[in-house]
């Protein structure tokens, strides 16, 4: 069945035909070009040319340079068809063609003259129809010639079978590609995809289109009332923006006929873009954005405040003298992590307050070797506090620690075959593995750093955080600019934790590991002389660098 395949697994046969006239009936093919494309490449080429048994018009001459002498001693009609016949013979291939509905009319006759299976048994797909559906809207060209300029492909010969088979498979590949990323997964998906219908953009949105830079940024889609509609961000704003007209595009294709105004604001670099979205969208709520509005996000909070400290977790935004462990997306990814920790460190999970020890006996915790069970007097305070302390700084340092314990108990359980319960540390695994390639402290109040980014030519953008509070950012190109020395040397006041601020630092957990060219480096609230000293030298050398 075709649906088993992926678009690049299917079997697609691109023709291109030249004829005597534009009626099967009357006029014949006088050139054919079959090329097999599997896994996006050609296996099997067959071009010939076709003895009509009739002239062929100074016109078609005159576009292909073909003559009626040169076709004839050229194979018969029948000798030619017998090979396309194989060609398309094998279940589940698809027929390719650029404007298909001609080259289908003459394969089709052809085969049915001859008493072939006919060619409309067979799943058609045009390559026209489909660049109409998958190109952003300002491409207002979609014939061959069209195609190969947008694709920049290097295509001579125009108007022989060959040639045109050639560029019209080139594009095929360019468009599974296309579609590919906006989410057709299926060759079935592909060939209705087709006949989908198309909506024409008002001039006043394409002209807009046209003036999209291809940098990064932020746009923003309004209604004819003024009201925002949807915020989103991209590393190439033109190409993002010109995306969400096309009919394929699933996060706004049911919106965006509401679409009235568009605009945008450039940023530095794709990380600036992405810390703005995230703002924008917590502040003002835009009813066609799904993530962002309502963050929530867990956390398992170490009580340092206790003479003894547990662990329990929680909802609450990080605040005081405790420590706070995460962020983790879900309450049940925090539950894991609380249960994990308490078993590796021994902390108790009672919440009683602990008088002087020993006063009762060993709980259940303690038998099973999960508690040091401080209430015994089993452990001395200041041993319990340091294995409480080595757990934040485990966090904050030593994330790798963390990410292979966990490892090895999810591989424990698989070796029992305890596969769910495996596969419920799985999704916690993958956090703590993306903050520990981060290098960032698992611990927002911990988050005190500078980070650097590359930029334009010869600049880097700057982000600062305090005590996991975003502190803004800025572009230098000199590393002694007064104003640059009087920003780190600012010590902010106001270090209060937000949700926007937990946000913002998921979103540089995201980014960082995908992004080996930025650079962070501590950035203490109390910085001396010389560590600021140290830091422009450092970012000296990676504006020199850059």
């Amino acid at each position: 069945m075709m649906a088993e395949h992926s678009l690049w697994r299917a079997r697609y046969v691109v023709l291109d035909v030249e004829t005597t006239g534009p009626d099967p009936v009357q006029h014949r093919i006088i050139e054919i070009a079959c090329l097999v494309l599997e896994a996006g490449r050609v296996t099997e080429r067959f071009v010939s040319l076709v003895n009509p048994h009739q002239p062929v018009p100074p016109s078609i001459t005159a576009l292909t340079g073909i003559t009626t002498s040169m076709l004839l001693t050229a194979p018969e009609e029948a000798e030619v068809f017998a090979r396309v016949a194989q060609l398309l013979a094998p279940s589940g291939t698809i027929l390719v063609a650029h404007n298909a509905a001609f080259d289908r009319k003459f394969v089709c006759a052809t085969l049915e003259r001859l008493q072939y299976r006919t060619a409309e048994a067979y799943p058609w797909l045009c390559t026209y129809r489909l660049a109409r559906r998958l190109l952003p809207p300002t491409v207002r060209r979609f014939g061959l010639d069209g195609l190969i300029e947008f694709f920049a492909l290097p295509i001579a010969g125009r108007h022989r079978a060959g040639p045109d088979a050639e560029a019209t498979a080139a594009v095929l590949c360019r468009l599974l590609l296309l579609a590919a990323q906006q989410g057709i997964e299926t060759p079935e998906a592909l060939l209705r995809l087709q006949y989908t219908a198309t909506r024409s953009l008002p001039r006043r949105l394409l002209r807009l289109l046209q003036h999209i830079p291809a940098r990064p940024g932020v746009y923003s889609f309004y209604t004819r009332q003024g009201q925002l509609l949807y915020v989103g961000k991209a590393r190439n704003l033109a190409q993002r923006v010109r995306a969400h007209f096309t009919p394929t595009n699933g996060a706004l294709s049911h919106r965006s006929s509401a679409v009235w105004d568009i605009r945008w604001e450039e940023t530095p670099t794709e990380l600036s873009a992405l810390l703005r979205e995230a703002e924008r969208i917590w502040h003002e709520q835009p009813p066609a954005n799904v993530l962002g509005k309502r963050l929530s996000y867990a956390f398992v909070r170490l009580t340092l405040a206790e003479p003894f400290p547990r662990l329990e977790a929680t909802r609450a935004l990080p605040h005081g003298h405790d420590a706070w462990i995460g962020p983790l997306p879900t309450w049940g990814h925090a539950l894991q992590l609380q249960d994990l920790l308490r078993r590796w460190y021994r902390l108790r999970p009672c919440s009683a307050e602990l008088r002087s020890a020993p006063h009762e006996a060993p709980c259940f915790y303690a038998e099973l070797q999960r508690c040091s069970a401080p209430c015994t007097g089993s452990i001395e305070p200041e041993h319990y506090r340091q294995c409480a302390e080595q757990l934040l700084q485990d966090a904050i340092d030593n994330l790798q620690r963390w990410v292979e314990a966990l490892l090895a108990t999810i591989e424990e359980h698989v070796q029992r075959w305890e596969f769910e319960r495996a596969a419920a540390l799985r999704s916690l695994w993958r956090i703590l593995h993306r903050w520990h390639q981060a290098q960032l402290p698992f611990a927002p109040q911990a988050c005190s750093f500078l980070l650097c980014v590359p930029a334009e030519s010869r600049a880097l953008e700057l982000f600062r955080w305090c005590r996991g509070s975003f502190q803004g950012s800025r572009v230098v190109r000199t590393a002694d600019d007064p104003e640059l020395l009087t920003w780190l040397r600012h010590a902010p006041h106001d270090t209060s934790l937000s949700w926007l601020d937990i946000a913002r630092l998921d979103v540089l957990a995201h980014w960082l590991p995908h992004n080996r060219q930025a650079r962070l480096y501590p950035l203490p609230p109390d910085l001396r002389a010389e560590e600021l000293s140290e830091l422009i030298a450092r970012i000296q050398g990676l504006l020199t660098e850059t």
